[in-house]
């Protein structure tokens, strides 16, 4: 599939907040961290912080568009953490932070913690001091899946990365790996966690819900 790679205009959230949740649907955690499913105040929480990330300058969001279908299939949101001595002074998240106002109703706000906090404390033990980008996320309209868009937009972060000459860092499911084992990231750390002690009583998948940490260091041009 032909696709261009531009940035994401502001007009563009509503359709990126789409995908992702689309895209993460299956994804065994869904039900536990939104049990009432994709509510209206869950999809106004998800485009709220999407614009207060669009207006950050150290943000870039990318979309791929389908040259054949004219319309958004796949999208990405990146961190270029470039001043390494102001993160460095940046004040960690507080353990004891509450839901905002506008967190949707019934959310599991101790997993979201949780893996936020653990995700925000390996980052500053492994980059202690240097430049660094993070893939915060990178989805494909399901629909389109497998046909390349999310490979394009990885690379696109990736030239970013190895012009820069810089690590890379983010966060994958199981389902993304191959993917980004293609690129060059290794898995550094695989996290879990005990969805009992977050409430959760059913049975789920152990494996499926595990999050694998991944670093790419940069490469040079061929």
């Amino acid at each position: 599939m032909a696709v261009s790679i531009k940035p994401l205009n502001e007009a563009d959230i509503p359709a990126f907040v789409r995908i992702e949740l689309e895209a993460f649907r299956p994804h065994p955690r869904i039900p536990m961290l939104w049990p009432r499913g994709y509510t209206d105040d869950l999809y106004a929480y998800y485009e709220d912080s999407k614009a207060k990330s669009y207006h950050d300058p150290e943000q870039r969001m990318m979309k791929a568009i389908s040259d054949e279908a004219g319309q958004i299939v796949a999208a990405s949101e990146w961190t270029f953490i470039l001043d390494a001595e102001a993160e460095a002074q940046r004040e960690p998240s507080d353990p004891n932070e509450q839901p905002p106002a506008n967190w949707p109703e019934g959310g599991n706000w101790g997993l979201r913690t949780f893996f936020k906090l653990a995700w925000e404390k390996w980052r500053r033990e492994k980059f202690a001091g240097k430049p660094y980008i993070e893939l915060n996320i990178l989805v494909t309209d399901p629909h389109f899946h497998g046909r390349g868009a999310g490979g394009k937009l990885l690379s696109w972060g990736c030239e970013q990365a190895d012009e820069l000459g810089i690590s890379m860092c983010l966060e994958s499911t199981p389902a993304g790996l191959s993917l980004y084992r293609r690129f060059g990231f290794k898995v550094v750390s695989v996290i879990k966690a005990d969805m009992k002690q977050f409430g959760w009583n059913n049975p789920y998948d152990d494996e499926a819900a595990s999050r694998f940490w991944m670093v790419r260091e940069p490469q040079a041009a061929a």
